[in-house]
């Protein structure tokens, strides 16, 4: 008994040995085969005639172990049931013969999966030989470098598919193979664009997909723009307020006012983006999005056609799939190339690649063997004729002859099928032709995510007849992307988009000129010509936008000539970077027209223009529905420049207040007005009649003028009350009306005066004051009593101005937030390391005896 358990613990074993032995018997007898043969022997061993031969064993044994009971020993004497152990013993044979069965059956099905991918590996190994047997001395290294390169990568699928058994061999060798490639796989993990599957089944993607159902449709698609932009990239709040008003996507109408930042906050509040925060800490114009929820919303906008997209998630330029394109960087031809058909033959060759080459190579072997067939039937003929040379001879004219009619005709019948060959292909063409134009028609939206030169041929462009947004600019903050068009004759096909919306060239250089088709579109709302730095002049059929609402110019510097047309623009309602220069016709008088006009950015180069005197508040009061405004002094409106402007021939001349006496320069020393902040007293303009009785009635030691004095007060008496347009300032100066900004915005301001309208009294609702370098040296008030409504105060590259904290609070105590940047005499401010302060709590009333921390 105790030699019959043995067997069947060895059942298995040699049962295998057995079918091995037999399937590889032939192989063994034929020791003189090449290493290839036996391989190709190796591999046509089916696993099934193992299964079968241990399926029919695992049988006998089954009817063997229900007969065991009855069976008996010598050992126990007739009739005695066989020991429970042994009994037991065999039931785990068959157990264990059993699983082995269905092992065997998962190895047939890796013997099945693997076949293709071995013969592959084959033929890599063949091409890989060819090609440095083919010139020993003169090896294209490269292109062996990249079979090479294939070849290991099939290799490694093959190493994936192997069962665990065969990985984990004890082998030193195998080992360090398998840390090589685990090595070298590492940075190749699987593209989530390309992995099915690998989201579905978790609940994170069923609450995403939850979130996303609960978004109204507009919702959705306003959601699905950030799918074109790469991962981790910051988008503005301005490009998408834009793109979202040419494609309509937000409604403007009464039952639905939802702002642009009240759909981000809808965003932001699920987790579908967030925003990018500035280094203080506070929240900036910028969102960008998660790269795995981008992945999950590149799928949804593929099922929703929104823009077409590779197999790693990038952007593609692909036509026909989406009535949405993008314009991506690329090299060598594209749908935008001239011949359509053209490009369509070398994308066809470039995804074929390696299968071309084989495809070629299979195809020479073909013709090779038909060449060797035809000359053996040659040689042959030739042996048959050998006999009798008269027939010989005669038989291979008739030969050559009939050769060379067959030639002939193979002539005649290639330039025919040449001739078919360009006609189809001609045909081809046009229907090519005419789809692409076709697609152009219905285009929607064209969107340049990263070619570098968007010049557009000329013959295609005109055909967007109805595209809504048209964006050719840079998209990124920075300017790290350089952006050039050599010609913009491609331009002039704007007369055709009637439809256009939204049209962008933001930081294209090479344009110095827009064409006169500008004014044909009729329906733009939007124009962008932000950082176009060489263009120089605007057309006058600008004015001709009826509907534009929204023209930037700003950080075009070397715009020197905007034409009054711009007046007629009567739906403008923000004008960014318009210029007043000694060379342009278009000034401020001319935008008061500009009814609807809310935000005004200028940039100053004209030394003339001054914003100094009370008067110039003519300026701006005519504007009835402003409340931003920005001003900007450039090269031509420096103080320096101002100076020689206004006082050429005075160089060498001493000023009128050194000419004046000294009871004169005495009585000019009390003619000042008090400023908030100020590190210098502020001497004022006037004759020396009104300053000599200013400061005879300042020096009545029976009033109370005279403690004023000594104070720093205003100086008020009689002479003011009843002169108010004489040479000394008034605590109260008489100003034609009260502005409605909201936000003043003011940067290198060239006098250290700073404008005489700049008082609380005259901006009431200004809650924003921005100064940004220049001369100025202090924020004014026209009294002591006065105080500014500001909540949003920054200060930057101010070095004149000297003021403290308490100053700061006393003058704005409305104050919620304070930025300061390189403005070495304001102390004690209670700023973080990047210069800003705010109040923490919203609501929360400002100390006026907050102490610098």
């Amino acid at each position: 008994m105790a030699k019959t358990i043995e067997n069947l613990s060895l059942l298995s074993t040699s049962s295998e040995a057995a079918n091995r032995d037999a399937a590889n018997g032939d192989s063994k007898s034929n020791t003189g085969t090449s290493d290839k043969l036996q391989l190709d022997e190796a591999c046509k061993v089916p696993m099934g005639k193992v299964i079968v031969s241990l399926n029919r064993r695992y049988e006998d044994l089954k009817a063997v172990a229900h007969k065991a009971p009855k069976l008996s020993s010598p050992a126990t004497g007739a009739g005695d049931p066989m020991p429970k152990d042994e009994t037991s013993d065999l039931d785990k044979a068959c157990n264990e013969l059993k699983y082995l069965i269905d092992e065997f059956k998962k190895l047939q099905v890796y013997e099945t999966n693997l076949s293709d991918p071995l013969v592959t590996i084959e033929k890599n190994v063949d091409d890989i030989l060819g090609d440095l047997n083919a010139n020993p001395d003169n090896v294209e290294w490269e292109t062996t470098k990249d079979n090479l390169k294939v070849l290991r990568s099939n290799m490694t699928k093959v190493k994936a598919q192997l069962p665990l058994l065969h990985q984990t061999s004890s082998s030193t060798e195998a080992r360090r193979l398998l840390a090589t490639t685990s090595r070298e796989e590492a940075s190749k993990l699987p593209s989530p664009y390309q992995a099915d599957g690998i989201f579905e089944k978790g609940s994170f993607f069923k609450e995403f997909q939850h979130r996303y159902e609960t978004l109204g449709i507009r919702e959705k698609l306003c959601l699905l723009c950030f799918a074109i932009f790469p991962e981790n990239a910051e988008v503005s709040e301005r490009l998408l307020r834009f793109w979202w008003e040419g494609e309509r996507l937000r409604l403007t109408s009464e039952s639905d006012t939802k702002t642009v930042n009240e759909i981000l906050d809808e965003f932001v509040e699920p987790g579908f983006i967030e925003p990018v925060y500035k280094r203080s800490g506070s929240k900036g114009s910028c969102y960008k999005m998660h790269p795995i929820v981008r992945c999950l919303i590149v799928r949804l906008a593929k099922q929703a056609n929104f823009f077409y997209y590779d197999s790693k998630g990038y952007p593609n330029m692909e036509f026909f799939k989406s009535k949405k394109i993008c314009l991506v960087k690329s090299e060598g031809p594209s749908w935008w190339s001239k011949d359509v058909l053209a490009f369509k033959k070398a994308r066809k060759q470039a995804q074929q690649g390696n299968d071309k080459k084989q495809a070629e190579a299979g195809t020479m072997t073909e013709e090779k063997k038909k060449q060797d067939q035809e000359l053996e039937e040659q040689e042959r003929q030739e042996v048959f004729f050998t006999k009798n040379a008269c027939a010989f001879t005669k038989a291979r004219k008739q030969a050559q002859q009939w050769k060379d009619k067959k030639q002939a005709e193979a002539d005649t019948m290639t330039k025919e099928k040449q001739k078919q060959k360009q006609k189809l292909e001609e045909q081809q063409r046009k229907q090519m032709e005419t789809k692409r134009i076709n697609y152009l028609e219905n285009l929607q939206t064209l969107f340049n995510v990263s070619k570098q030169f968007p010049e557009l041929p000329e013959e295609l462009f005109p055909k967007m007849k109805n595209i809504k947004v048209l964006y050719l600019g840079r998209w990124e903050r920075t300017a790290e992307r350089h952006m050039e068009v050599e010609d913009v004759g491609f331009l002039k096909g704007l007369k055709n988009m009637n439809k256009l919306r939204f049209f962008s060239l933001h930081g294209i250089s090479g344009i110095k000129k827009l064409p006169d088709s500008i004014g044909m579109l009729q329906n733009l709302r939007i124009l962008d010509l932000k950082a176009c730095h060489t263009l120089e002049e605007l057309p006058k059929e600008v004015g001709l936008l009826k509907m534009l609402s929204y023209l930037d110019l700003s950080e075009c510097y070397l715009l020197d000539w905007i034409p009054t047309d711009l007046s007629k623009l009567s739906k403008l309602k923000v004008l960014k970077g318009f210029v007043i220069s000694s060379n342009s016709p278009c000034t401020l008088t001319h935008l008061t027209t500009l009814s609807e006009l809310e935000k005004l950015s200028i940039s100053i180069h004209n030394d003339k223009f001054s914003i100094k005197e009370e008067e110039s508040i003519k300026y701006f009061s005519e504007f009835n529905s402003l409340t931003k405004l920005k001003i900007a002094w450039g090269a031509g409106g420096t103080k320096k420049s101002l100076d020689k402007a206004k006082h050429p021939e005075d160089k060498n001349k001493t000023s009128e207040a050194s000419k004046l006496g000294p009871t004169a320069k005495v009585l000019e020393k009390y003619l000042k007005l008090p400023f908030l902040g100020s590190s210098k007293s502020v001497p004022e303009k006037g004759n020396v009649a009104v300053a000599a009785t200013t400061a005879k009635a300042g020096q009545d030691k029976n009033g109370d003028n005279a403690k004023m004095q000594k104070s720093g007060a205003v100086v008020q008496s009689n002479v003011h009350a009843n002169n108010k347009d004489q040479g000394g300032r008034s605590p109260k100066p008489v100003l034609p009306s009260e502005l409605k900004l909201e936000k003043l915005d003011i940067r290198c301001y060239p006098d250290k005066e700073p404008p005489k309208w700049l008082v609380p009294e005259t901006l009431t609702r200004l809650k924003r004051l921005y100064f940004r370098g220049g001369e100025v040296s202090h924020i004014p008030v026209a009294n002591r009593d006065e105080k500014w409504n500001v909540e949003i105060l920054r200060l930057k590259y101010l070095i004149n101005i000297k003021m403290d904290w308490k100053q700061v609070q006393k003058q704005f105590p409305e104050l919620k937030l304070l930025e300061k940047v390189n403005c070495p005499q304001i102390t004690f401010c209670p700023c973080d390391a990047s210069g800003v302060w705010e109040v923490k709590q919203a609501g929360t009333k400002i100390r006026m005896d907050a102490q610098p921390s």
